[in-house]
């Protein structure tokens, strides 16, 4: 037998029989995953609902696209540095012990009041900026949250930052 007559392996180890039910095997798997996805796209005329949410967010916009896309931009940015800056804060006065001072104590407070702030009330405040009408649900407990944790962030954050002043008038005061 020459080279050139020579069954390929496939051929060998596949009668015709055999390379007919592969074949019936493979188109069979491609017909059946088309009959999967025409069913899919019949099913899915009920998940109008959720493109009708989605068309409601986007009704729902105070502002433009670019606007929009620039506020969340910046906002994250806030509030990811706020976060990392007042963690690192926090970590570092409790890590060491040295550190532990009636006055950074109150930079603990004024670190975590902040934290409060970058990872509560800026997101939601994001929220109310980019919103003509509250989306989080028709609960006013969250829309009265969201003024009272920010109005009782500030607050934590002014009597911090008297205190540490009043410290250090006090320290200064000694000086004299």
């Amino acid at each position: 037998m020459e080279a050139s007559e020579s069954p390929s392996l496939l051929e060998e180890v596949l009668t015709s029989s055999e390379s007919d039910q592969l074949d019936s095997l493979i188109f069979g798997n491609f017909t059946n995953l088309s009959n999967n996805l025409s069913w899919l796209f019949n099913v899915s005329d009920g998940l109008n609902i959720n493109i009708d949410l989605i068309n409601k967010f986007q009704r729902n916009r105070r502002v433009d696209d670019v606007a929009y896309y620039a506020l969340i931009a910046m906002y994250s940015v806030l509030i990811v540095l706020g976060s990392t800056g007042n963690s690192m804060v926090v970590a570092a006065v409790i890590r060491q012990p040295a550190m532990r001072t009636a006055r950074n104590v109150f930079i603990i407070n004024l670190a975590i009041s902040d934290l409060l702030l970058c990872l509560v009330t800026m997101p939601l405040t994001l929220v109310e900026l980019l919103s003509q009408y509250w989306p989080l649900g028709d609960q006013p407990f969250l829309c009265k949250l969201v003024g009272t944790l920010q109005a009782t962030s500030i607050f934590v954050s002014t009597i911090s930052i008297t205190a540490i002043a009043l410290d250090r008038y006090q320290v200064g005061g000694s000086m004299w």
